[in-house]
């Protein structure tokens, strides 16, 4: 995560991997689980992965500096915005690393670490952009895909767990090289041994949730944001029973702000209602000008969701190619009079 004066915090942020059956599940956006823990080193080895989170969770730090730690460390390592790439594949598209050496690194033989920041930025423009970069970029890496470990971001709320993971797989598919079987008869003398396949956990794309930071971790963020009473700090939250509002380091940021400002971290109502309001108001200038809505029609529909969930006991809500069963209020039913698009936005 990045402080506000741009310093990079190492968090040793940790991730979840989401299973083929919660792809399916209707409440796609509540999958940001603890438990089969990975970290950094752990998602590095696959050759394709996803890593989804929602606004605030950090995830375009932590991939960036993925790519800055690679890049440091003599490796082949590129981070690159998808809205750019949509266009064209460039110097301009490349944030760490640079378009030479990405061609360099094509005809090498080396192994590349390519991390794509984000899905739903790629759509902001045109909903066909992230197909568009998808393809894009599955052409320029063809003949080194093999060698590839990619990485690619998204909120999960724009994430199409069917269709966008189809698209992927089939646009930059990676499969374990195995070897030649005749060579194998030769070697084994007709005598049973161990496979000589190479495998690869990462044969295909793997979905991973970004997990919210944990109490050692909010520690670790306190003491380099400057945070003097930094138990105190703690305690209050403790008191309020407010931890799940330092969950992602944005919001801890504005919690850190609001108590430097005034000592306290507000009661419980007062913290539920700015966080309401951090969720409804969209921090990215860029996206609030591509889908402009106001905050009290936000507000107003978000409201008519969370009764119907409370009404109906229902806690899931679909979201658009995330369900296989009727399960999860549709925000549709829900809100008759909005298209498709402004659903999207909301969610």
């Amino acid at each position: 995560m990045t402080t506000e004066e741009n310093q990079y915090v190492q968090l040793e942020r940790t991730f979840r991997e989401l299973g083929e059956a919660e792809n399916d599940q209707a409440d796609f956006l509540a999958l940001l689980g603890r438990s089969n823990n990975k970290k950094w080193t752990d998602l590095l080895e696959h050759h394709r992965t996803i890593i989804l989170s929602e606004a605030g969770s950090g995830k375009t730090e932590e991939i960036r500096n993925a790519a800055k730690r690679l890049i440091a460390d003599g490796k082949n390592a590129f981070f690159l915005r998808l809205e750019h790439v949509a266009r064209e594949f460039d110097e301009l598209a490349f944030e760490e690393g640079d378009f030479a050496a990405f061609e360099a690194w094509l005809v090498s033989g080396e192994e590349a670490w390519l991390f794509l920041d984000s899905v739903d930025e790629a759509r902001l423009r045109d909903p066909r952009d992230f197909e568009s970069a998808v393809r894009r970029i599955g052409h320029k890496v063809a003949s080194a895909k093999q060698r590839l470990h990619l990485v690619i971001t998204g909120r999960a709320s724009a994430w199409r767990p069917k269709s966008d993971l189809t698209l992927c797989e089939r646009e930059i598919p990676f499969a374990p090289l195995q070897d030649d079987p005749l060579e194998s008869a030769e070697h084994n003398d007709g005598c049973e041994t161990e496979s000589r396949a190479r495998t690869d956990t990462g044969a295909s794309f793997q979905v991973f949730a970004l997990n919210d930071l944990d109490r050692r971790q909010v520690g670790t963020f306190l003491k380099e944001r400057g945070v003097s009473n930094a138990e105190a700090f703690m305690n209050a939250v403790e008191r309020a029973d407010a931890w799940s509002f330092t969950a992602r380091p944005q919001d801890l940021e504005e919690l850190i702000g609001f108590w430097k400002q005034f000592e306290r971290i507000g009661s419980r109502l007062e913290t539920i209602e700015a966080s309401v309001k951090r969720r409804l108001v969209e921090r990215d200038q860029t996206r609030d000008d591509a889908n402009p809505i106001s905050f009290e029609k936000l507000k107003y529909a978000a409201g008519l969701v969370a009764a119907s969930s409370v009404l109906t006991g229902e806690p899931n809500i679909q979201v658009p190619d995330g369900a296989s069963t009727p399960s999860g209020i549709s925000s549709r039913d829900v809100l008759p009079d909005w298209d498709a698009g402004e659903i999207s936005i909301l969610l």
